[in-house]
């Protein structure tokens, strides 16, 4: 992800996750914190449309501290490109990052009403492992926790 892709970016954001849509300015901070992180901290993708430019989609991860893991911290797709391989494409792309920097567990977090997605995930090869209760606020309810071994 640049600079010049948060103006889609913030787009589908807002589409997909309502009053809990990041500002366009955590994206931006985001980018700047991962350049210029050393040793990396994580890390903004996004999967385009090489023809147009058009952004499909995007993913992060956070790089835990601790060393070993990382939380996938935002995924999303537009509307018009949803069940069309680019989740799953995006989620590839981490867990192959993942793999080379020696990350051997992935998380995430997704609400408890979202059935689709945790779906998705399991079928990607996470596993429930929890519930963060209070997590969500609009509408408040809790996430559940997913979890990936890489090794």
């Amino acid at each position: 992800m640049m600079r010049c892709d948060l103006k889609q970016v913030v787009a589908i954001e807002a589409v997909c996750f309502g009053g809990e849509a990041w500002p366009r300015q955590a994206f931006a901070d985001l980018l700047e914190a991962f350049v210029q992180a050393r040793p990396s901290r994580g890390g903004l993708w996004v999967a385009e449309d090489r023809d147009t430019g058009e952004v499909l989609g995007y993913a992060g991860i956070e790089e835990s501290a601790l060393k070993g893991e990382a939380d996938i911290i935002n995924i999303a797709v537009a509307e018009a490109h949803r069940r069309r391989g680019v989740s799953r494409a995006l989620v590839g792309w981490i867990v192959r990052y993942c793999r080379r920097r020696g990350i051997e567990m992935l998380w995430l977090r997704a609400r408890a009403s979202n059935v689709s997605a945790q779906r998705f995930y399991r079928a990607v090869g996470f596993q429930e492992c929890g519930r963060f209760h209070g997590y969500y606020h609009d509408p408040a309810e809790p996430a559940i926790l997913m979890a990936m071994d890489l090794t």
